[in-house]
């Protein structure tokens, strides 16, 4: 998915009708795009202290959805979690 289409909530409606693989593929793209719109949820780190961006490199989120995430706080690419890792830290132990 084009990360631009997620923002601008291009995505089909009826996403009941494609099958699971796909919803699931879907959905985990809505998620994140929810995610980067949100400045709350873009500043807030967990209990780990780790930022969506964080959490989209360990699930191995494709490269539009991390970009979006970038460009909705681009100083979380400076932003270490509780054990000092920092994103960048994570997408190397992850890919």
């Amino acid at each position: 998915a084009h990360p631009e289409a997620i923002e601008e909530d291009c995505i089909a409606s009826n996403i009941q009708d494609y099958d699971p693989p796909v919803r699931a593929f879907i959905n985990s793209q809505l998620f994140y795009a929810r995610q980067a719109k949100n400045h709350h949820q873009m500043t807030t780190p967990d209990g780990n202290g780790q930022l969506p961006l964080h959490r989209a490199l360990q699930y191995n989120a494709r490269l539009g959805l991390i970009k979006l995430l970038v460009r909705g706080n681009p100083p979380a690419l400076q932003a270490p979690d509780n054990s000092g890792t920092l994103p960048l830290h994570v997408a190397c132990q992850h890919h």
